[in-house]
């Protein structure tokens, strides 16, 4: 009679831990799955924002002039911080030097003066738009 010493195969306690890793890592994928589908906020939050800057921008400004697509803040020490559109991008530029960016992803970018401040209308590549309508007091 023959003695095997050395059987290679699977045993009925390998095939379970290798069902019991299965199971778990199916259950993990289907987390991660719904979690990827979830809204994210992050354009309107950055919006938001980007108002909430411009708003305390005006207020600290000694005074403002308004483009179509442009806003110019005159600042307590003589200099002139720019607003505009720069491809897809919203940036900041004090005395027309420096690129301090804003937003992302933007398609277009409009201002419009009213009688006691201006409103923004802003539309992303995504197609979303957002208006602000930002009071001046002097």
């Amino acid at each position: 009679m023959v003695i095997k010493t050395n059987e290679n195969g699977f045993t009925l306690y390998t095939t379970l831990i290798a069902i019991t890793i299965i199971a778990i890592c199916i259950t993990l994928q289907l987390a991660i799955l719904r979690a990827l589908h979830q809204n994210t906020y992050y354009d309107q939050i950055s919006i938001q924002q980007f108002f909430n800057l411009i708003q305390r921008e005006v207020i600290e400004a000694n005074g403002y002039s308004v483009g179509k697509d442009i806003i110019n803040l005159e600042l307590d020490n003589g200099e002139i911080a720019t607003i505009e559109q720069y491809g897809t991008l919203i940036r900041r530029q004090v005395n027309h030097v420096g690129h301090e960016i804003y937003l992302r992803d933007i398609k277009s970018f409009a201002v419009y003066s009213l009688l006691n401040g201006f409103k923004i209308h802003i539309q992303t590549k995504k197609g979303d738009s957002y208006e602000k309508i930002i009071v001046y007091y002097p």
